[in-house]
């Protein structure tokens, strides 16, 4: 079904583009992050990224957790911006779902997902394409926080990953 689809290619492609628009468009910003995300239903990869200057906002608002609103996707100024890059990715997801599928098959594509996601941010990190910003993969209402915290050790330096994980725990 996925034999003759790089998904990590066409994951990657579209978080360049998508990523690089919001930069182009939004000239002024300081970006201090960006990320995927996807869901426990392996429905969907989505665009997020923020700014210093919104983090800084977030954090004098709600001073109590700031870590929070630095890791958290979802909490970010441009999250889900940029999403129509993704048209493809979502089709090939789509695709998947219109099968009928055992648990098996269905664990092994959110794994191959899941995977995809983070080794495109990986070699966009590679490339030197996110600077010095931290670069997130998370999945919304995920149980496994060993898996989440290799992923953001893969994407971010050693003292950006040993605070996330600290955090998470």
């Amino acid at each position: 079904m996925l034999e003759n689809i790089d998904l990590v290619k066409l994951i990657r492609d579209a978080a360049q583009n998508s990523f690089s628009e919001l930069r182009k468009s939004n000239p002024t910003d300081e970006f201090c992050a960006f990320g995927l995300y996807s869901d426990e239903g392996a429905m969907t990869v989505c665009p997020s990224a923020n700014t210093k200057e919104y983090l800084k906002e977030k954090c004098e608002k709600d001073p109590d957790d700031p870590l929070y609103y630095k890791w958290s996707s979802a909490e970010w100024k441009y999250e889900f911006s940029g999403h129509e890059w993704f048209n493809d990715v979502q089709q090939v997801i789509e695709q998947f779902h219109k099968s009928t599928l055992t648990d098996e098959q269905f664990i092994n594509f959110q794994g191959y997902l899941y995977d995809s996601c983070v080794l495109a941010l990986e070699q966009l990190r590679l490339d030197g394409f996110f600077q010095e910003c931290i670069v997130v993969f998370s999945v919304t209402d995920y149980l496994d926080d060993e898996k989440e915290i290799s992923w953001i050790y893969r994407l971010n330096d050693a003292k950006e990953a040993s605070e996330f994980e600290k955090w998470v725990n």
